[in-house]
């Protein structure tokens, strides 16, 4: 009898040991699971945390710098909004007359003046294919929009070809007398804006800085 009972202690003891054993690297394994779970979410946040810094890198700077990278990526500029743009449209055009506000005409009226250029007004005013091209992104890139204040008025269907018979500048200039611009010798048209403004080349053509040739300061 007593060996059996000491067969049963030892098989019991087997048992209990190895359940035991089971339970423990059962535990080890949820362990390791969790850990791996845990970092997976911090590498996710990690990235998400990353990615958003780089937007606003982006969106800030303009550019975007890799990790580790001392290189900037730049982004490719849109046709005819760098500043080599607007200094090949003023070297052109600025160097007959004023160069004109792109923002005082639409885009499909820059485009039929540039594309006419053999007969700019009576004038041969020719520049090469790729001056023209240059030129006519920039114009078109910051021309004006159906819905400002130069458009007024104007629909769709037409395409005016000079400032000066937008119905928002003869508004502007109602008051002026002819005497004063196209029969002053120093003036001689309405389109001379720089005879009169005397900022005009920065773009600026408030009241204040009026003063016509011959007359002086213009108060309306």
């Amino acid at each position: 009898m007593k060996p059996i009972l000491n067969t049963l202690r030892y098989t019991t003891g087997i048992l209990m040991l190895g359940g035991a054993l089971t339970l423990g690297l059962y535990g080890l394994s949820s362990i390791n699971n969790l850990s791996f779970a845990d970092e997976d979410d911090d590498d996710h946040e990690r990235s998400n945390r990353y990615s958003e810094t780089s937007e606003k890198r982006y969106n800030q700077e303009g550019s975007y710098k890799k990790e580790g990278s001392s290189k900037n990526i730049e982004p490719t500029p849109t046709p005819g909004t760098t500043t080599a743009d607007a200094a090949a449209y003023k070297a052109e055009c600025g160097s007959c007359h004023i160069a004109y506000p792109a923002h005082f005409l639409p885009a499909r009226s820059w485009h039929a003046i540039m594309t006419t250029l053999d007969d700019h007004y009576g004038d041969d005013a020719t520049v090469s294919d790729t001056a023209q091209a240059n030129i006519l992104a920039y114009l078109s890139a910051h021309s004006a929009s159906n819905h400002s204040r130069m458009m007024a008025s104007i629909r769709d269907s037409v395409t005016p070809m000079r400032i000066t018979e937008l119905p928002y500048y003869k508004r502007k200039h109602r008051e002026v007398p002819e005497r004063l611009v196209q029969g002053n010798p120093e003036v001689r048209s309405f389109s001379q804006c720089d005879s009169c403004h005397k900022n005009a080349a920065k773009g600026k053509f408030d009241e204040d800085n009026v003063v016509i040739p011959g007359y002086g300061r213009w108060d309306d």
